[in-house]
């Protein structure tokens, strides 16, 4: 089999080991002005949690080797990111521009106790025969939900056990409201890009049958705070639905919006923060006498961008901070919800498509994105489409007891395969052609398992010769399809020593010496908690004498350590006589749990971009084996749950999405980069064992570093970031010869002030959506400078800055 994007040289063990020392020298501080653990409290940087501003800088000096390069293209695929069918509207409307939940009336299965859905059973509330999250709209209307009879629904689905738990309802459950010489009808809460646009589709199937005169409906849309009486007349868009008759028809409106509504979704789990979007209400109401069968109901924004292939309507939000960005790659459809995702649930027309549980995040899926309507997404965006197929463990044959309600097997993932890239003489390359794609999809990366390993995991086994013999069917199934796709199965991170885990390194052996030269590479998943014990913490800043900065600095120092493990694994797969071998960190993220009342590094603060650009200087730094990475989440994540306990990201103004275009723009062009030796001089820390992700390591630079530059030298570009919390650092890059006359454009992303202070608003509205002003916890500085004469540029950088220098 053909290992697509294979890194060029450095393929045997001997290279492998004689770039390492190059690499070493860039990861590691050569001056011993180390800063151990403890802070310096005379500034008042304790365990109180504050940060300290006061510390003098330091000095740095980066020299470079342009003589001394990697022989290998840096892939572009490093700056991807993944996307899941998630509770928190990851897929609908954050891909799919779909802001109607729950579009068919189905039971809303609580398989988890928890709620996917911007508003939690606390402001919807719950009713015996309305299914979450809608609501009845009126005091005289008799509601019902008939089993079957409807336009869209679960379908047939057979499954072991007693999957969704709220029981397997009947094909096409609807809803029904039955007036007598009276108003009523159903609403749900909503939550529209009103900033964006004040137009609006909404569609719906209906019926009236039974005595009576009810022959149209009125479609509102009213304010949060509007009258919740059938009859009010508070709407800020309406439109009238007529010709209802006896049988199931499709209707579609326009709704136009007179103004904003006034209010706009706020969320968040530390801090409140305002959205841009606008909060509503849908309503669909009825008058008179007779019965009214309403099913598959749509709202979906007039801007939404249209497939012409497939029909979809995609957020245009999404699609532009995608391409802002450069993103390059989209892992889909996840994520723990691939170990229960039947593919062929969500191909041909959508009235075909059955509306399924999400049995891993609760909710439902409409299955609206499916696998055409992601390829397309993929190439209105331009990016690498890469798809995870579940897998499977039986119990007999190793797996866990916590089975998936449809095993997913080998014929499925080949089946899938062939559907994508087959001809159209073959069985699913026909059917896709029925569904109106003659020519293939062409999907050249598909991975094999999510963190199968993981408890959580349905159909997962933490016995790694039962997964590694599962895995090589798959790859066997797929591969006997298509045999130039790349096939990368479910590694883990070496240092992922999670007690209730199996150890890591074991299971990747295990997979070199099972799947052998069937292997193209492994994914890897990292995250970064900490220590999730608070109790923990405190303890731990005891052991090492240390404050709340030091443990901050431990998490956002510890993409160098990452960098190692990557240099290990792969040592590890040259040993075992992989020569083609790649890793792909198909998900990864700094999610850090903190001591009580100390500062917070998340994805808002510019302590989290920190971590965010270590994480891309060892991604680049280790690019001959690492081909892929993906960042968690999609560029916005659309409404963040009110009753979330984890923090949202909802703001495409986060710190780290800005980091992210400051790496990944570098490569969108037709230029070939390569990494380029550098050494880093200057002050260093020690991290020790954190929690069980993050080993002891020894002077660890501060200030991190990568630089690249192209095959002609017409171009060099240099990315660092000081991970020092308390003080900032002036850094000398001592300019190769090659680069002396060169003009230095100079981007720096530094803290307006304290290095964890959150980006949570947004600004004016619409023009700081794009333009990237109304910063609060960040600002840009970009300026021209020259070479000096002495052969160098000088950037100075606060604690937790990130930058970029560009020679040309």
């Amino acid at each position: 089999m053909t290992a697509n994007d294979t890194p060029r040289g450095t393929t045997d063990l001997v290279s492998r080991r004689r770039y390492l020392a190059l690499k070493a020298t860039a990861t590691t501080g050569l001056v011993a002005g180390c800063t151990g653990l403890g802070g310096d409290d005379d500034e008042g940087n304790g365990d109180d949690g504050e940060t300290g501003n006061g510390d003098d800088p330091f000095d740095t000096t980066i020299t470079l080797d342009a003589d001394d390069r990697g022989d290998w293209t840096v892939p572009e695929e490093l700056f991807g990111r993944f996307a899941e069918h998630y509770g928190d509207h990851e897929a609908y409307p954050g891909m799919y521009a779909e802001h109607v939940t729950n579009t068919s009336f189905v039971a809303w299965p609580q398989i988890q106790g928890n709620v996917s859905h911007v508003y939690g059973f606390d402001r919807v509330g719950e009713y015996d025969d309305v299914p979450f999250p809608w609501e009845p709209l009126g005091e005289d209307a008799n509601l019902e939900r008939p089993s079957d009879g409807g336009v869209r629904g679960y379908g047939t689905w057979d499954s072991d056990g007693d999957w969704p738990s709220v029981g397997r309802e009947s094909a096409d459950a609807y809803q029904r409201v039955v007036l007598e010489d009276a108003t009523g009808g159903l609403r749900q809460q909503v939550v529209l890009p009103d900033w964006r646009t004040l137009s609006y589709e909404f569609a719906l199937s209906a019926r009236s049958a039974g005595e009576g005169s009810i022959d149209s409906l009125e479609i509102r849309l009213t304010g949060p705070d509007g009258d919740d009486d059938a009859d009010s007349d508070d709407a800020l868009a309406s439109a009238t639905i007529d010709g209802l008759t006896d049988e199931w028809d499709r209707y579609e409106v326009d709704l136009e919006l007179s103004e904003q509504s006034g209010s706009v979704l706020e969320g968040g789990a530390r801090g409140d923060f305002a959205s841009p979007y606008g909060e509503y209400v849908l309503e669909i109401v009825a008058d008179g006498t007779g019965t009214v069968d309403l099913d598959w109901i749509s709202l979906i924004p007039a801007d939404a961008v249209e497939g012409e292939r497939t029909g979809a309507r995609f957020n245009p939000t999404t699609i532009e901070l995608m391409d802002d960005r450069n993103v390059s790659l989209l892992k889909w459809p996840g994520g723990n919800v691939t170990s229960t995702y039947k593919w062929e649930d969500a191909v041909g027309p959508i009235e075909e498509r059955p509306i399924r549980p999400n049995v891993v995040w609760d909710g439902l899926d409409p299955n609206l994105m499916g696998t055409a309507e992601y390829v397309e997404f993929c190439e209105f965006t331009d990016v690498e489409p890469t798809i995870t197929v579940g897998v499977t463990v039986p119990p007999e044959d190793g797996g866990r007891d916590l089975q998936p309600p449809e095993p997913i097997t080998p014929e499925d993932a080949a089946n899938w395969v062939e559907y994508c890239n087959g001809d159209t003489d073959t069985e699913y390359g026909a059917l896709r052609a029925d569904h109106g794609y003659e020519e293939p999809f062409d999907v050249e990366v598909w991975e094999v398992g999510n963190e199968v390993w993981g408890g959580w995991q349905f159909g997962g086994t933490d016995d790694a010769e039962a997964f590694a013999r599962r895995a090589n069917e798959f790859v066997d199934a797929m591969t006997a399809v298509d045999d130039s796709i790349t096939v990368i199965p479910d590694g883990m991170d070496p240092k992922y020593d999670d007690p209730n885990l199996p150890n890591p390194r074991e299971w990747n052996q295990t997979l070199f010496e099972i799947v052998g030269e069937n292997l193209d590479g492994i994914g890897m998943h990292r995250y970064n908690w900490g220590i999730r014990d608070t109790t923990e913490i405190a303890n731990w800043k005891g052991r090492n004498d240390a404050d709340a900065l030091d443990y901050n600095e431990v998490l956002i120092s510890f993409p160098t350590q990452f960098g190692d493990l990557l240099s290990e694994t792969a040592n590890e797969a040259a040993e075992a006589g992989l020569e083609e071998f790649q890793i792909m960190v198909g998900e990864w993220g700094l999610f850090p749990t903190v001591g009580q009342g100390d500062p917070w590094p998340g994805m808002p603060t510019m302590a989290g971009a920190s971590y965010v650009a270590g994480m891309y200087n060892a991604f680049v730094r280790e690019s001959d084996v690492l081909r892929r990475g993906c960042h968690t989440h999609l560029p916005v994540r659309m409404f963040p749950p009110e009753h979330a306990d984890h923090p949202a990201n909802p703001n495409p103004l986060l710190p780290v999405g800005y980091t992210l275009g400051l790496y990944a723009t570098v490569f969108e062009g037709d230029e070939e980069w390569s990494v380029v030796d550098s050494a880093v001089d200057g002050e260093t820390r020690d991290i020790p064992e954190t929690g069980h992700r993050i080993r002891a390591m020894d002077d660890v630079s501060y200030v991190d570093t990568v630089t690249v530059a192209t095959a002609e030298d017409d171009a060099c570009c240099t990315f660092l970031t000081n991970r020092n919390l308390r003080a900032g650092t002036d850094v000398t890059i001592d300019v190769p010869e090659t680069f002396e006359g060169a003009e230095a454009t100079v981007t720096v992303q530094q803290p307006t002030d304290d290095p964890h202070a959150m980006q949570n608003g947004l600004g004016e509205f619409p023009d700081s959506w794009y333009d990237w002003t109304g910063l609060e916890g960040y600002e840009i500085d970009e300026y021209e400078d020259a070479v000096d004469e002495d052969g160098s540029v000088t950037v100075h950088l606060e604690p937790s800055a990130v930058a970029r220098v560009r020679l040309e």
